[in-house]
């Protein structure tokens, strides 16, 4: 059964690894997948509307590294090798669609030991291009995503112990996407690891800014954003992981140490509550430079939570010696 989605790529959320083999295109939000939220009749169920339809059924692979994840047809992805490097984590991969006499599509959202990224925090290259965004490729046409040890670093992967792939393939036509093929893949590098928190070891409890029924928000990390041209603090940029009911949002309002406040944000506008675990990064930025010998050891974050009610909070942070990356 073919499945249909009206194409509009101006405002397609960017936070999926999204792509396309002909087009770049952007994907659509991400459906909660989690085993946890269905019983076992509604497991059962979903199997058996997945089998009808004729797509293939959720896998996950143990010590995979490489080998042919689907081929029927002209439909097929494989993974060519995945390996961390000095600087990046790489997966090298081929797609490829039928057509259909229009203009051939995919698009790939990948998840990190349970963590879901923006889609331009990976670097993709292949074919003679390089960039930020998906590149198409092909049965012959190998394409590679790295994915940068440092991004991992910010939300406490030193590791990557699975990956998962949810890819779409099929053809756009007339302004609609054509999913044909709808392929979810759960590899991991070596044994296959029991699902554990994503969330790691707190900084300290402030760090925390929501953990109760309704979800959980915690900064993971944080670096100063520095001036390209004077090497001056211009503002803090904050890693964060989010996971929730679906509903609700925290928002970061300003950040001062001392006389020094920087409250214009950069980047997301906050973290909503996604029944996954999502990574989010928001920068406070503005105002003048801080002082010679500002004391950013008691940095008060002021910020707003709307879960379950509209609060104004704050929590105190020990942001000094931060690098600049």
């Amino acid at each position: 059964m073919k499945t249909v989605r009206v194409f509009l790529a101006l405002i397609l959320a960017a936070c999926l690894l999204a792509g396309c083999g002909g087009n770049q295109n952007s994907a659509g939000q991400e459906a909660d997948n989690s085993s946890d939220a269905q019983t076992e009749s509604e497991a059962a169920e979903s199997s058996e509307e997945t089998a009808e339809a004729g797509q293939p059924q959720p896998i996950e692979l143990e010590n995979f590294t490489s080998g042919t994840i689907y081929e029927e047809g002209e439909y097929y992805f494989h993974i060519d090798s995945m390996e961390m490097t000095d600087e990046s984590y790489v997966i090298t991969y081929r797609a490829a669609t039928d057509e259909q006499n229009y203009s051939g599509y995919y698009d790939m959202r990948l998840t990190i030991n349970g963590i879901m990224f923006h889609e331009d925090d990976f670097a993709f290259s292949g074919a003679g291009m390089e960039g930020y965004t998906m590149i198409g490729g092909g049965p012959d046409r190998p394409i590679t995503v790295s994915i940068p040890k440092l991004l991992l670093s910010h939300v406490g992967i030193e590791e990557v112990t699975s990956v998962k792939f949810e890819v779409g393939l099929g053809y756009s036509a007339q302004g609609s996407v054509y999913e044909e093929v709808m392929i979810e893949a759960t590899v991991y590098p070596g044994a296959k690891t029991e699902a554990a928190d994503a969330f790691p070891e707190p900084k300290d409890d402030a760090w925390v800014l929501l953990d109760n029924e309704y979800g959980k928000v915690q900064i993971t990390d944080a670096n100063y954003w520095v001036s390209a041209a004077d090497g001056h603090i211009m503002g803090i940029t904050f890693h964060l992981l989010a996971k929730g009911e679906g509903s609700g949002n925290v928002g970061l309002r300003s950040i001062a140490a001392g006389s020094w406040e920087s409250d214009d944000s950069m980047g997301d506008y906050g973290c909503s509550l996604p029944p996954y675990t999502r990574y989010f990064r928001i920068t406070l930025m503005g105002g003048d430079d801080p002082a010679e010998g500002t004391d950013f050891s008691q940095s008060v974050l002021s910020y707003y939570c709307d879960a379950g009610g509209l609060e104004e909070l704050s929590t105190t942070l020990d942001l000094s010696g931060l690098s600049n990356e």
